[in-house]
């Protein structure tokens, strides 16, 4: 391919990414960005292009520098269609276009006059628009410093309002510090007042309020307004009511709605009960929190409204622009606007102004009154805005790429995190006068973390990534090369595309000067400083094959990258039977914590279960017995943070009869050490727990030889003793045969419970509380509660199953699962049933009525819930005594059932036989009714 056909082809490419709405005046590619992307001399790029030019290829725009773009992929861009007469040397993109046709085209919502709208201030500008499209509307309340905009926030949010209902509305201005000390007053003008009401008042008065009916009250430096004018405005927050002064009228309706505005906390200066009745609370953050790319709009923005003032094109110098920067601004944006526009009075005074001897308005240096020292990512910012001038010509047009433009800027330099790093925190300990050998020590020691975040944790995905085709592509694809033949293995894609960005960075920063000049052999960090001769002779590499002065630098960064490809190449997979478990308290704590290191080791090392607030310590260990059982694991490595969640490595070494390491009160430092180990060392568990205890790191090992610790299950009411002891009766009879030798239960005082201490007394130093049951949740973190309701409900037996045997097969579990709800459905029914009977012997009754519903149950073929067991014993129980002491069933006419089952009916009926003849009654067609409706509705 010829050389002219290259630097064509690559206009091209560089012309498709741009946009209709990014095509304004002072938009295109220099002769500079084409060379460097082909591995080009600029002056021979220039060349071809001008030849292009002639030949009505590309079109050239005469600004400084000369920018370019490709002639056919414009006309795409635009919708039109360039005539054969169009000269395509021009000084504007505009030129070009059609009069009746406008390059873009203003946008109609308010809001968008905000700089930073959708970025600083989105969730701003979110909460604003809320407020007012919301029926009826919602008081506001602003804060923020001094100075950041609040009342034009306010101005915006009334232009929002008018546009939406198509009419102006009222936007009425307060500030409350004008009558802080005079409170009469203060309602008067808020009010209004009626003739007569004081001394003076000749006359009826309106009210602020009642002008801004319809529309916004802004009261400015609300906490200035005293307690009492806070609460005379509860009426209209409350009802949309207000009464003026001297008034015993009815109340007058008013739709008003308040933006209050403040500097100072709300929580210290305002009433709590107004505080509440504000629905929409905003924050406008300080000028230097924000961004530097909007910093920059916003000083070229005011810039641009002194050059409309003046009718007069602005220059500004790029030292000017640092020095606006970088310069303290207790007053924020308002203090800015009032600087700049000294500046401008400055330069008019003495004489840059004069349209006979300079017609433009210089802004340099020269007016700026001390030094400031630039930060890093200031300068990387402005040299890109400026390019090779060391100036630019603002005037009244808008600056329609300028947003775009800082933006691209700021992303291209975070591209490589490890010089956008270097370049920022030297210059920022130099200028702070820290010495040169503890700035050593500082980069030294954040060096590796800041490494392995940008080879790792950035998204190293190529289809977002900038091809910049020609030679370049190809002396990385040879340095890659390089760098494999002395590692002696192919590099993986990730290390490839990771590589590639940082040596794109590494040419910017060189060609524009930028890397600092720190090289020191103490930056080499220990563990790679073999890999240091390695390091030198692929800087030199750099030097012949780039044709660049490599900064020494370099070797620190290589010797980093060729350690971690090593390090990458050794790494051990783990035991597929070896299961890595990560349980912490949260939402998302464990995932968060397993997702970061999962991804710093490049592999789905720890499985991560969360524990939200309001899911229960059975639930969390059912999900992990559920994750083991599926995994078949035959060794566990479980990792939890606090509380109970300890207990969980017994109950599964129990449960599968696998070795359960457990490591506790983890940290992320802690959690990353481990997964290294596991990764890079052994998953074995000897030489596992010989590293842990190397570094520190607590851990325990459950295995079958263990001693069995003893159980407590504590059950306290606050109704007294008593109940807690019929409970635990119940309990017992129940789950009898279920409980091991070491296994209490235990009744405790409410009052003991509430706190961990006093419970401590109660329980023995080999045993564990597994658990409480009572009437109100004590407070315990990760102790597991049933209260009542739980306990006689369906999951009732359940829930007291998993406490006191969570390590039963499932087999054994269902089977035992029917014995004891069974037992414990006894139990509570003969608890009720000697509560309601005093003829009849309670055992006996029960006994014969389990008999029944097990003749109905198997002839049905019907199970029962517990709920409806329960149910059936109690009401039959009573249903005979009744009858016997009364010496007559129930008796009521039925009517015709369309849905009765006859054959379910004599069921029944068949199953009673028995019972009447014991007891010499007569069951009516009623009772047996009573009896269906219970088993079947």
């Amino acid at each position: 391919m010829k050389r002219k056909d290259a630097v064509c082809q690559e206009l091209k490419r560089l012309t498709l990414s741009l946009k209709r709405e990014t095509l304004t005046d002072t938009i295109g590619f220099n002769a500079e960005t084409i060379g460097f992307n082909l591995g080009l001399a600029r002056n021979s790029v220039s060349k071809e292009l001008n030849q292009l030019c002639a030949e009505r290829l590309v079109i050239k725009i005469k600004s400084r520098p000369v920018l370019f773009l490709h002639r056919a992929v414009t006309e795409q861009l635009l919708d039109t269609t360039l005539s054969s007469q169009s000269l395509l040397e021009v000084k504007t993109l505009a030129e070009l276009l059609p009069v009746n046709e406008p390059a873009s085209t203003a946008c109609d919502d308010p809001f968008h006059a905000l700089i930073g709208y959708d970025r600083s201030l989105k969730l701003a500008v979110e909460k604003g628009k809320a407020a007012v499209l919301y029926p009826g509307g919602l008081h506001v309340l602003l804060t923020g410093p001094s100075g950041v905009g609040k009342t034009f926030f306010a101005e915006i949010m009334h232009q929002f309002a008018s546009q939406q209902q198509r009419s102006t509305v009222p936007l009425i201005y307060f500030n409350c510090a004008e009558y802080s000390h005079n409170p009469e007053l203060l309602s008067s003008h808020l009010f209004g007042h009626k003739q007569g009401a004081f001394t003076g008042a000749s006359e009826s008065k309106r009210g602020l309020i009642e002008q801004a009916d319809g529309g916004f009250l802004l009261l400015d430096e609300v906490h200035r307004l005293p307690y009492e004018g806070q609460e005379k405005l509860f009426s209209i927050l409350d009802k949309g009511e207000y009464r003026p002064l001297g008034s015993s009228e009815k109340a007058c309706s008013i739709g008003v709605r308040l933006i209050c505005a403040t500097t100072e906390s709300p929580d210290s200066t305002l009433l709590r009960t107004f505080l509440r009745r504000i629905q929409v609370a905003i924050t406008i953050p300080a000028l230097r929190e924000r961004s530097l790319e909007e910093q920059v709009e916003i000083i070229i923005g005011f810039i641009q409204l002194e050059s409309r003032k003046i009718d007069r094109t602005i220059r500004l110098d790029k030292g000017l622009l640092l020095y606006l920067l970088e310069k303290p601004l207790a007053g924020n944006i308002g203090q800015l606007k009032s600087d700049i526009q000294f500046l401008c009075a400055q330069a008019w005074a003495s004489g840059m102004g004069n349209p006979l001897q300079n017609p433009m308005l210089v802004l340099d240096k020269r007016l700026t009154e001390s030094h400031v020292s630039a930060s890093a990512s200031s300068r990387l910012l402005v040299d890109g805005l400026f390019g090779q001038n060391e100036f630019i010509d603002i005037n009244s047009l808008p600056f329609a790429q300028l947003k775009q433009h800082l933006i691209a800027l700021s992303s291209e330099q975070d591209s490589d995190l490890f010089y956008t790093y270097l370049t920022r925190e030297y210059v920022n300990l130099r200028n702070s006068n820290v010495p040169p050998q503890e700035t050593l020590s500082i980069l030294r020691n954040k060096l590796r973390t800041i490494f392995e975040y940008g080879l790792y944790s950035q998204n190293t995905g190529g289809s977002d990534e900038r091809y910049y085709g020609g030679q370049i592509e190809q002396r990385i694809t040879l340095l890659t090369g390089c760098i494999e033949q002395v590692l002696g293995f192919p590099l993986p894609q990730n290390m490839v595309s990771h590589l590639r960005k940082h040596f794109l960075a590494l040419l910017s920063y060189v060609q524009k000067g930028l890397i600092p000049n720190l090289y020191s052999n103490s930056l080499i960090l220990d563990y790679c400083k073999d890999e240091y001769d390695n390091a030198t002779k692929l800087c030199q590499k750099i030097n012949e094959i780039f044709h660049i002065q490599c900064p020494t630098t370099e070797i620190v960064y290589l010797c980093l990258f060729l350690k971690e490809c090593r390090s990458f190449r050794q790494r051990k997979d783990v035991n597929p039977d070896c299961g890595v478990m990560l349980i912490g308290h949260g939402s998302t704590t464990a995932s968060s914590m397993a997702n970061y290191v999962n991804r710093v080791l490049e592999c789905e090392l720890f499985t991560a279960i969360d524990m939200p607030f309001e899911q229960s310590v059975h639930d969390t260990l059912e999900l992990l017995i559920s994750e083991v059982r599926e995994k078949r694991y035959q060794r566990l490595v479980l990792i939890v943070d606090i509380g109970s969640l300890v207990h969980f490595a017994s109950t599964v070494n129990k449960l599968f009869h696998i070795e359960v390491l457990l490591i506790q009160n983890i940290t992320l430092a802690s959690l990353l050490e481990i997964g290294l180990d596991l990764t890079y060392e052994t998953s074995e568990f000897a030489q596992l727990m010989s590293l842990m205890k190397s570094k520190g790191i607590p851990y325990h090992l459950c295995n079958q030889h263990e001693e069995e610790t003893g159980k407590v299950l504590v059950i306290s009411c606050i109704t007294g003793m008593g109940t807690a002891v019929k409970i635990k009766k119940v309990l017992e009879d129940s789950f009898d045969t279920l409980m091991s030798e070491d296994t209490r239960l235990i009744v405790v005082d409410y009052n003991e419970v509430r706190s961990m201490e006093r419970l401590r007394v109660a329980i023995g130093g080999n045993e564990r509380l597994v658990g409480i049951v009572g009437t109100f949740q004590p407070g315990l973190p990760d102790i597991p509660f049933i209260s009542l309701e739980e306990l006689f409900s369906e999951q009732g037996p359940e829930l007291v199953f998993s406490l006191l045997t969570p390590d039963l097969s499932n087999a054994d579990r269902q089977l035992e699962m029917e014995r004891s709800a069974m037992r414990f459905i006894s139990a509570l029914t003969l608890e009720s049933i000697i509560n309601h009977i005093s003829v009849l012997n309670p055992q006996r009754i029960l006994q014969e009525m389990e008999g029944v519903l097990h003749v109905i149950c198997r002839n049905l073929d019907i199970h029962p819930t517990r709920q409806v067991t329960l149910r059936f014993l109690i009401h039959c129980c009573c249903m005979v005594e009744r009858i016997v002491l009364s010496h007559k069933p129930l008796q009521i006419a039925l009517g015709v059932h369309q849905d009765l089952d006859q054959q379910v009916f004599s069921v029944i009926k068949q199953a009673f036989s028995p019972i009447e003849q014991a007891y010499s009654i007569r069951l009516s067609d009623a009772e047996y009714f009573y009896i269906y409706e219970l088993l079947y509705r």
